[in-house]
């Protein structure tokens, strides 16, 4: 069934390409051997066009480009958030476009509407089936429902992709060449199942607002057509991933209420909606958070969805679906920093932020997902309980490594490393590996373009599924998590600090955080300022990498901050620090999109090069500090 959906895939991307339309159009196939009342009336060939809705977010190419799965897509967007960061060899990350808005009509700043439109048209497929005042089965009515909250999740994320806001960083703002329209409170084109080629190739950007009229309907046929549906995986939305939809819907409108909406303006209303129905998923959800065992699980570790009972939908990607299983872009491949099948993953890296990891408790055992400097250097001078040491020779270099065989910090030879580890200073916990340090050490290496050794912080989050580091057939074989229940217990305490005040907030995060995250947490924060901040950090903990926090870093203008002493950035363009809204958050829809669709013409996203928003501050400063210590009372995250 595999190879059938990704050939149907293959196909309809193909055709979508051939007529410039970028998925923008509802396409009319031939029905001379099957006609589309015959496959409505079919339970099994509807289902089969059901699988496809599933595969296509395992991997898609419309852009001829190499398949891109959505889990990579929004890891991709998280690379523009202050959280993430790439500490090693940064020639192999194309994806480094998207942490610094390197964008363009014709590079992969395509991809959110090219990927977001096929995905869309899988839906309408079948919605197509089902025209209104049709007779459903339970089943029926199962898949349409699965639909029309699919399609919920994609224009709701590809309307917050596309919006275009205006940059408010004093120092940058006055170098950007802006819009050639007035983009202010624009979505993106709709396109349903009734859309027809004529209205495609003029189909012009809707008002934001418009754009969730469709989706608040979408989930509202969702809620009605899913209220018996019991589902048999979690790739299959069910009614509690529609709860879960309208609250990011409420959270995002009511974000925007007082400032850019037209007609969803009732602010109180929207908050006390987004608390309703974020309490609302968590309860019909039936999921429990995390263990920590589960989350630092080395086989299962955010790659299973039978594993845990958090995630409330997920894709995945399957053994025979090999050209999922072996793009670079695949999650599995990009967050790997153990395995070997991938350069666009472990030689790159994918990494905290120093100043998030020093901010982080170590009594939070969510830290143990990134890589203490002590993994990779510990001095054979080090005190138990003393400060962390480093020690240097009159130039500067790292010596008396216990780690290091022959005292030299920068080789990527695996025998010069050693494969014991004492453990993390703070506890003495010891990381546990599918490979083995002396691997892990030789990967992440200066050899290999990780300069800032040893504070790299790479994460152990993402694990390759069933151990297999060594074999992408094996570790690639993942599931992604699109939704978990932590997620709603953030909005709810965030929908809780604008409907109930400060304390709410603070009592809604004490008792997720004590509760699930660690028992002695507290949250020191009094005003609503600085609850959020302290709200938003750590759900960009709990969340990082998963593509959720570049959508609240967007929300909220929450800015992007880099650069400073001490940091562990090793790319010239990744050295920024941008107040409000940065302007690498908006890509712009493709040349292939404007030649096919003219009303979007003049009215898309300019480019801006990455001159136009760098930090004076250069790398090679960086460089010079790079172990220097730092004040994260200071720092901004």
């Amino acid at each position: 069934m595999d190879k059938i959906m990704k050939k149907y895939i293959l196909f309809a991307s193909s055709l979508l390409l051939a007529l410039m339309l970028s998925g923008c159009i509802q396409e009319t196939f031939p029905t001379s051997y099957v006609l589309d009342s015959q496959i409505a009336m079919s339970e099994s060939a509807t289902e089969g066009m059901m699988n496809a809705v599933y595969s296509t977010l395992a991997g898609s190419d419309p852009l001829n480009d190499g398949p891109m799965p959505y889990g990579g897509l929004k890891v991709m967007l998280d690379h523009g958030t202050s959280s993430l960061i790439s500490p090693g060899y940064n020639g192999f990350n194309t994806m480094l476009q998207y942490s610094y808005g390197n964008f363009s009509y014709t590079n992969r700043s395509r991809w959110p509407s090219a990927l977001y439109y096929v995905y869309i048209k899988s839906v309408n497929d079948i919605i197509s089936l089902y025209p209104e005042g049709t007779e459903l089965t339970a089943v029926q009515k199962g898949y349409l429902g699965q639909c029309y909250a699919f399609r919920a999740l994609h224009y709701m994320e590809l309307t917050e992709i596309m919006e275009w806001k205006k940059p408010t960083d004093p120092i940058i703002t006055e170098k950007l060449t802006m819009p050639e329209s007035d983009l202010t409170n624009l979505g993106v084109p709709i396109v349903t199942e009734s859309t027809s080629s004529d209205v495609a190739s003029n189909n012009p950007r809707v008002t934001i607002d418009e754009n969730f009229d469709l989706i608040l309907s979408d989930l509202a046929k969702a809620e009605d057509l899913l209220s018996d549906f019991v589902r048999t995986d979690k790739v299959q939305p069910d009614l509690s991933v529609v709860y879960g939809l309208y609250a990011r819907a409420y959270l995002y409108l009511a974000s925007r209420a007082k400032t850019l909406a037209a007609k969803y303006t009732d602010e109180a209303a929207l908050w006390k909606s987004c608390y309703d129905y974020a309490q609302k998923a968590i309860a019909a959800s039936g999921c429990t958070p995390l263990t920590e065992t589960q989350w630092l699980d080395p086989v299962n570790g955010f790659n299973n969805r039978t594993s845990q009972n958090s995630w409330m939908l997920a894709y995945s990607v399957s053994a025979s679906n090999t050209d999922a299983v072996e793009t670079s872009w695949s999650p599995a491949n990009i967050m790997g920093t153990e395995t070997n099948y991938i350069v666009y993953g472990w030689r790159v890296g994918r990494g905290l932020a120093r100043h998030w990891y020093e901010r982080l408790s170590d009594k939070d055992w969510r830290k143990k997902s990134w890589l203490d400097p002590n993994f990779f250097y510990e001095s054979k001078n080090q005190k138990p309980g003393e400060p962390y040491l480093i020690e240097r020779d009159a130039s500067g270099k790292l010596i008396n490594n216990k780690w290091s065989l022959t005292d030299d910090n920068t080789s990527n030879e695996q025998s010069q490393w050693s494969d014991e580890y004492d453990g993390r200073l703070s506890d003495g916990w010891k990381y546990t590996l599918n490979s083995s340090a002396s691997w892990v050490r030789k990967q992440c290496s200066v050899a290999n373009g990780f300069l800032a050794f040893p504070n790299l912080y790479l994460n152990l989050k993402f694990r390759p599924h069933a151990g297999g580091w060594d074999d992408v057939y094996t570790g690639g074989i993942i599931d992604w998590p699109m939704m978990r229940v932590e997620e709603m217990y953030f909005i709810k305490a965030e929908a809780a600090l604008h409907t109930q005040g400060a304390g709410a907030a603070k009592s809604e995060l004490e008792s997720f955080m004590k509760s699930y995250r660690y028992s002695d947490y507290s949250c020191n924060a009094s005003s609503s300022e600085d609850v959020l901040e302290e709200l938003m950090f750590e759900k960009n903990i709990e969340l990082w990498g998963e593509g959720v926090n570049y959508f609240d870093d967007k929300r909220l203008e929450r800015g992007l901050y880099r650069a400073y002493y001490g940091c562990n950035l090793t790319r010239d363009q990744q050295v920024i620090n941008c107040s409000g809204i940065f302007p690498g958050w908006t890509p712009m829809f493709s040349q292939t999109e404007m030649n096919a669709n003219t009303a979007i013409l003049h009215y898309n996203t300019p480019i801006n090069a990455v001159a136009r928003y760098h930090d004076a501050m250069t790398l090679d400063e960086i460089k010079a500090h790079y172990l220097d210590p730092i004040d994260i009372t200071q720092l901004k995250f």
